[in-house]
């Protein structure tokens, strides 16, 4: 039968940190539940823990070490936990530019077949539905992707010129090689240069942060703005290739200055 006590219990009876029970715990070295929302620990299972994992001529300094080993696992484990769920919570983010990346690649696939299933699957849609429709069997399907891959991971210099060649026909009259740093006197009116500089924002870069951060509304209902300035600003940096309009109407940056804001 479990002996629960709480872990300020626990602390005070073993004379061990609450840290250390909460790590212990958490490596699931230490049985718990939750009763009336107060976590309890089971004293019998860290009696069972410390006789399997300790010697009774175990050392102050020995203890101290194994505990001091044993939080920096716990932190180990913790840190690759929050790197996962940072890359779930930026999925969302990231998707509209891998999405556009794979589109380019695929403008490098010369067989419209291999192209096709390159786009379809790296988009996400099923195997199986793409193999039907390419007359294939699974296993094919999957064998041509790889090669797919395998080619194009083969020619990635012929990617970073096509790149290349992409970004100086669009950007070349900048003579920048990150077109992100180009003042906003380059490319707005004196007027929207007054206000912008107002919020400290001098470069394509710092303004692309500020509509990131506060988004395009908050730039429209700046005092001295005006709908007038705030619309010669957008069809600026549009026709300088620094945004898109979508088809809801939303404004998007181009995939090339995607690149370097994200």
């Amino acid at each position: 039968m479990a002996n629960w006590l709480t872990i300020k219990q626990l602390s005070e009876k073993r004379g061990i940190a609450e840290s250390t029970l909460r790590n212990w715990t958490n490596l699931g070295y230490i049985t718990s539940s939750t009763i009336d929302n107060i976590i309890m620990l089971d004293d019998d299972s860290l009696t069972s823990y410390l006789d399997t994992h300790q010697s009774k001529g175990l050392s102050k300094e020995s203890l101290e070490k194994l505990i001091k080993e044993k939080e920096m696992e716990y932190e180990i484990i913790l840190s690759r936990l929050n790197d996962e769920l940072f890359l779930l919570k930026t999925q969302s983010l990231h998707q509209p530019l891998f999405h556009t990346i794979v589109q380019e690649l695929g403008q490098l696939i010369t067989n419209d077949t291999q192209r096709e299933i390159f786009l379809a699957i790296s988009t996400g849609e099923p195997i199986s539905r793409i193999a039907v429709r390419q007359n294939m069997t699974y296993q094919e399907t999957m064998e041509a992707y790889s090669n797919i891959l395998k080619k194009l991971s083969e020619n990635t210099e012929r990617i970073a010129t096509y790149r290349n060649r992409t970004m100086a026909s669009l950007f070349g009259k900048y003579n920048t090689d990150n077109p992100t740093n180009i003042p906003i006197r380059r490319l707005f009116n004196e007027r929207a240069c007054n206000v912008l500089h107002k919020l400290e924002i001098a470069t394509v870069q710092e303004l692309l942060q500020f509509t990131y951060q506060y988004g395009w509304g908050r730039l429209k209902r700046l005092e001295g703005l005006g709908k007038t300035t705030y619309n010669e600003i957008l069809n600026a940096l549009y026709n300088a290739n620094f945004i898109v309009f979508c088809e809801d109407k939303s404004i998007a940056l181009s995939p090339e200055i995607a690149a370097f804001v994200l």
